[in-house]
């Protein structure tokens, strides 16, 4: 693929200690084009190890001298000989605000990435930005969104003449507020930045060799995607690859910039590429699994026949501020799928009791324990029969399906299956599809 610029963002393993940080000084140097850095808190070193924004989190909660060292502690490890005063007298400020406990927290969970851009930054003599110079967020403290104003600003202050370390994760509000992302956050920061310029690769530096057919932890030795398109990856995201932060397909794909998600610790090896559009060899590019929801199942004579009986229904949900994952409808009997930690149990038997006041005949199950198997391809769309062929290999292995739902585009189905069953429902499709 020809490019005339990337913008590398590097997540927390791939800065986690000295050794990896050399490594990755010598990738950032070994194409000219990489030009722009975008950083991450250092992760874990090892499995028994706590990563630093984890530690940061709880520095909030406990403003622990021992555990402030411990955080400095880390940084001093993976720039050895470099001075930390700086970023020492940063957090020791940030510790002392007084804040509103979201805006406590967010001002002290950034500092892992500041201080990591902060210190790369000083040993490749490049240009450290901040992302208040850059990057005006919304006021949702842990979940902030990135607001049009920010492309100006990152277009008037990023020159390419020089390599640039950006921290992700963060940015400042319109009153100057530090505001964090969602956790993962430093992908957005990454790709919003890349959707800014022309000719732009963004590549994805992590610990893995890409995007997989399905989870490692549930399939041996899945095959790896060379090539999966916005919509593809941003299907299975939706489902538990963590690989990508799914909130960051959004700047990337409406800019039509390719990403490459690759492994520094096998560089310069290939990873798998995100693009616009791709040749379907197969049917299915991955399968993925997500667990967590309950389902509200309504039976009742005639509904079907009532007017208004989706609004009515979905206003259960609404006014009490809960998301609406899937609604699969039948002959007089509807499912609403949800998120299941957004309840309490107290809230479950309340809306339970709202379905009930639908009719006198209306009857309703509530499922706990509900997961979501999730085929995914553009070779899906006019392949006839292939969701026949899924589901018997789903009965083949004992999988019940408890509901199937699949929009127009025709891009994945989704199973709704048992929890317990997952292991198995993903060994099927996969054995099938990619072994058989």
């Amino acid at each position: 693929m020809s490019y005339l610029l990337s913008v590398a963002k590097f997540g927390g393993s791939s800065l986690a200690t000295s050794e990896i940080v050399s490594k990755v000084r010598n990738i950032i140097t070994d194409d000219n084009r990489r030009k722009i850095a975008v950083v991450s808190a250092p992760g874990r070193k090892n499995k028994s190890d706590k990563k630093v924004t984890d530690m940061l989190i709880e520095l909030a909660g406990n403003k622990d001298s021992k555990l402030i060292n411990e955080i400095l502690g880390r940084y001093e490890d993976i720039y050895p000989g470099q001075d930390i005063d700086e970023i020492r007298n940063i957090l020791l400020e940030r510790v002392k605000k007084d804040l509103p406990f979201p805006a406590y927290l967010d001002s002290l969970k950034a500092f892992g990435e500041e201080a990591q851009a902060r210190l790369l930054a000083r040993i490749m003599d490049a240009v450290y930005i901040d992302p208040s110079e850059i990057l005006v967020v919304t006021n949702d403290f842990g979940n902030a969104v990135i607001l049009e104003d920010s492309k100006r600003k990152i277009k008037d202050r990023i020159s390419l003449d020089r390599l640039v370390v950006i921290p992700g994760f963060y940015g400042y509000s319109a009153n100057g507020e530090l505001v964090t992302f969602s956790r993962g956050g430093s992908d957005l920061t990454g790709a919003y930045v890349a959707s800014c310029f022309d000719n732009v690769i963004y590549e994805n530096f992590t610990d893995t060799n890409g995007v997989f057919a399905a989870d490692p932890k549930l399939v041996d030795n899945p095959a790896k995607i060379d090539e999966i398109t916005y919509e593809e990856l941003r299907d299975l995201a939706y489902s538990g690859f963590t690989v990508f932060h799914a909130e960051a397909m959004k700047p990337v794909k409406n800019a039509k910039i390719p990403v490459h998600i690759r492994n520094t610790f096998t560089y310069p090896s290939e990873g798998t590429y995100v693009v616009n559009d791709r040749e379907a060899d197969k049917p299915i590019v991955g399968i993925a699994y997500k667990n967590g929801f309950c389902s509200f199942n309504v039976e009742m004579t005639g509904l079907n026949d009532s007017k208004g009986i989706l609004n009515r229904i979905t206003s259960f949900f609404s006014s009490r501020n809960k998301s609406i994952e899937h609604i699969i409808t039948g002959i007089d009997d509807v499912t609403v799928v949800a998120m299941r930690d957004e309840f309490s149990d107290a809230e479950i038997d309340e809306v339970k009791t709202d379905l009930y006041g639908l009719g006198e005949n209306a009857t309703v199950v509530c499922k706990d324990n509900v997961g979501c198997l999730v085929v995914a391809g553009k070779g899906l769309r006019g392949h006839i029969g292939i969701s026949g062929e899924i589901q018997r290999s789903l009965a083949f292995n004992g999988v019940n399906i408890e509901f199937i739902t699949q929009g127009s585009l025709e891009r994945c189905i989704i199973y709704g299956i048992e929890h317990r069953d997952n292991m198995k429902a993903v060994n099927a499709v996969y054995n099938r599809f990619f072994k058989g």
